[in-house]
C-alpha cells in the first residue's frame, strides 16, 4: 500500500488506508489465533482465574479477569474465544497509534507509524494476540495519551477537564493491567519537568484530580498484596534483581538483540535515535512529548539488563509502543529518498511475520513439519510448552478421574489445569505461583504428571527422581507409571508420565 501524501485532497484524512491496514492485520491475527494452541502463560491465566481474585501473584487483575469473563459469557474456555478481547485490543491500539501520529505529525507519518506497529512481531503475535497483560496495558496507555494529547500539543490553552478525568480512568485500567504502567507516570513527570511550557500543569488541580482517579487502579493490587505478604510486588522486583551486584554485558546485548527481533532492527534503531534526538534537539513540541514516553522504559530496563540477569526484553515494549510515531515521522521524511529500501523492508515484513506466526501455529497444532518429513527427529518438534495436552484429558477417565493433578511447577500446572478443566485441582510441588492460593480442598488421591520429550517416557532414572520428589512432598505412589503420548497424526509430539498417588498420613513410613 503506498504511503499517503500530506498533499492529499482537502478532507482526506487517511482513515480509509489506516482502516484497510488494521482490518488486514486483524484478519491475520484471527487466523493465527484460530490455529495456535494455548501457550503456557495463556493456559495459566485461564486456569488460575477460575477462582477469581482481586489480584494475582504474577500481575494485576485485568488480563486474568478478561479471560474469566469470556469463559463466563460464552460457557467455554476455548483459547480462540479467550483471545478475542486481546486481539481486538491489538487492533484498536493500532488505530490509536495512527491517530496519535496523525495529530502529532500528519497523515503520511501516521500511516507509517501504523505500518511499523502492525508488522512488529511482538505487537502482532504477543501483545496483539495472546492472553497476556500487554494487550490491555497498551490499549489503556494509548487511550490515556490520546485523550490529553491535544492539550499537551497546545500547552497554553485551557485544559479540558472531561478529557483529563477520562484519561485518569484509562490510566487506572493500565495500572490494573501490568506494573510497567507506572513507568508511563514517570515518563509524564519527566516530560512536564523538562518542558518549560508545560511545567505550569504541575500546579493544575485538573492534572492532580486525574492522577487521583488513576490511583484507583492500584487499589485491587495493593489490597491483595497487603493480605498476601506483598508477594507479587516482591516477586516482580526480585526478578529484576537476579544476579545484581556485577555488570552483565552479555545480558545487556541479549536484551538488545531480542528487542530488535521483537520490533524489527530498523524500527528499533530509529525509535531509539529519534527518542534521544527528540529530548536533546526537539524541533517541535510533539518531538519532546513523544520522546519522553518512548525512552524512559527502555532506559530503565537497559540499566536493569546491564546490572542483573533477570531482565526480559518485552518489559520495555510499553515504551517502544510510543516510539512508533517517531518511526512513522522518520519514514515519511525519508520515503522519497529511500523509497525502494523502505518498501522492500515493509513488504518483506508483511509477508514474513504473519507467515512465521502461522507456520508456528500449524506446527504446534498439527506437526506440519513431521507430516511433510516423516523422518524428522523428535527433537525438532515443539515441546509440551507450545502444544495442548489433549491426550491427558482423554486419558483421565482411564486413570480413575481423581480430583487433583500434581505437577512439578506452575508451567506444567498451567498446561495440565487448562486441559483437564475446572473439575480437577492443580497442586504444584515447587514454584506454584498463583496456584498456591486456589481452593483445592484436601484431595487424598491424585495423578502426578511429568512432561517429557518424545521417547523419554520410559527413562527409569527420571521416574525414580520424580517419585522421590513426590515422596518428599508427602505423596505415596499407588500404582504403575502410565506413559501418555501426545500425538499429531502418527507422530508422538511429547510424552506425559502419569503416576497414581495418595496423600500419606504423617506417621506413614515408605
Amino acid at each position: 500500500m503506498p504511503a499517503q501524501s500530506d498533499t492529499a485532497p482537502k478532507g482526506e484524512t487517511g482513515f480509509r488506508n489506516a482502516l484497510v491496514l488494521i482490518a488486514a492485520f486483524l484478519a491475520l491475527r484471527l487466523l493465527v489465533s484460530w490455529v495456535f494452541p494455548a501457550v503456557i502463560d495463556e493456559a495459566y491465566a485461564i486456569a488460575v482465574s477460575r477462582d477469581w481474585s482481586l489480584s494475582y501473584f504474577d500481575h494485576p487483575p485485568v488480563a486474568f479477569t478478561l479471560a474469566r469473563l469470556m469463559a463466563w459469557l460464552t460457557g467455554t474456555e476455548s483459547i480462540f474465544i479467550a483471545r478475542l478481547p486481546f486481539v481486538i485490543a491489538g487492533a484498536v491500539s493500532g488505530w490509536l497509534v495512527w491517530d496519535i501520529t496523525r495529530l502529532a505529525y500528519g497523515r503520511s507519518a501516521a500511516f507509517w507509524a501504523l505500518a511499523w506497529y502492525s508488522v512488529a512481531p511482538f505487537f502482532f503475535i504477543s501483545a496483539g494476540h495472546f492472553v497476556v497483560p500487554d494487550g490491555p496495558l497498551n490499549l489503556a496507555l494509548l487511550a490515556t495519551f490520546r485523550l490529553v494529547l491535544p492539550d499537551l500539543l497546545a500547552p497554553r490553552a485551557k485544559l479540558r477537564t472531561g478529557r483529563w478525568l477520562a484519561a485518569g480512568l484509562c490510566f487506572a485500567l493500565a495500572l490494573a493491567s501490568k506494573y510497567q504502567a507506572t513507568l508511563f507516570g514517570f515518563s509524564a513527570l519527566a516530560f512536564l519537568i523538562a518542558s518549560p511550557a508545560h511545567r505550569r500543569l504541575l500546579a493544575s488541580p485538573v492534572l492532580w484530580a486525574s492522577l487521583a482517579i488513576a490511583m484507583l487502579g492500584l487499589v485491587p493490587t495493593l489490597v491483595w498484596n497487603a493480605s498476601h505478604d506483598w508477594i507479587s510486588i516482591t516477586f516482580q522486583t526480585g526478578r529484576a534483581s537476579v544476579g545484581s551486584g556485577t555488570l552483565h554485558p552479555v545480558s545487556f546485548l541479549m536484551i538488545a538483540g531480542s528487542q530488535m527481533a521483537y520490533l524489527l532492527p530498523g524500527t528499533w534503531l530509529v525509535i531509539l535515535i529519534a527518542s534521544l534526538s527528540g529530548i536533546v534537539w526537539p524541533e517541535r513540541t510533539a518531538d519532546r512529548l513523544v520522546a519522553w514516553f518512548a525512552i524512559v522504559p527502555p532506559i530503565v530496563f537497559f540499566v536493569i539488563a546491564l546490572v542483573s540477569r533477570g531482565s526480559l526484553a518485552h518489559w520495555a515494549m510499553s515504551g517502544f509502543l510510543f516510539g512508533f510515531p517517531l518511526a512513522g515521522r522518520w519514514t515519511a521524511n525519508n520515503i522519497d529518498r529511500l523509497r525502494g529500501g523502505i518498501l522492500l523492508m515493509f513488504r518483506a515484513a508483511c509477508a514474513l511475520v504473519p507467515a512465521l506466526a502461522l507456520i508456528a501455529a500449524l506446527q504446534g497444532r498439527y506437526s506440519v513439519a513431521g507430516r511433510i518429513i516423516p523422518d524428522l527427529p523428535a527433537d525438532w518438534e515443539f515441546g509440551w510448552e507450545l502444544q495442548d495436552w489433549t491426550a491427558l484429558a482423554e486419558a483421565w477417565p482411564e486413570l480413575g478421574a481423581p480430583p487433583a493433578v500434581i505437577v512439578r511447577n506452575w508451567a506444567s500446572g498451567a498446561k495440565a489445569g487448562y486441559a483437564l478443566g475446572p473439575a480437577v485441582d492443580v497442586i504444584a510441588l515447587s514454584d506454584p505461583r498463583h496456584f498456591r492460593y486456589l481452593e483445592t480442598g484436601v484431595p487424598t488421591t491424585a495423578i502426578a504428571v511429568l512432561p517429557s520429550r518424545a521417547g523419554a517416557g520410559d527413562d527409569e532414572s527420571k521416574i525414580r527422581s520424580y517419585v522421590k520428589s513426590l515422596k518428599d512432598a508427602g505423596y505415596r505412589p499407588t500404582g504403575t507409571t502410565t506413559v501418555i503420548r501426545q500425538m499429531a497424526g502418527n507422530r508422538t509430539q511429547f510424552e506425559l508420565l502419569a503416576i497414581p498417588v495418595e496423600k500419606r498420613e504423617p506417621d506413614d513410613v515408605f
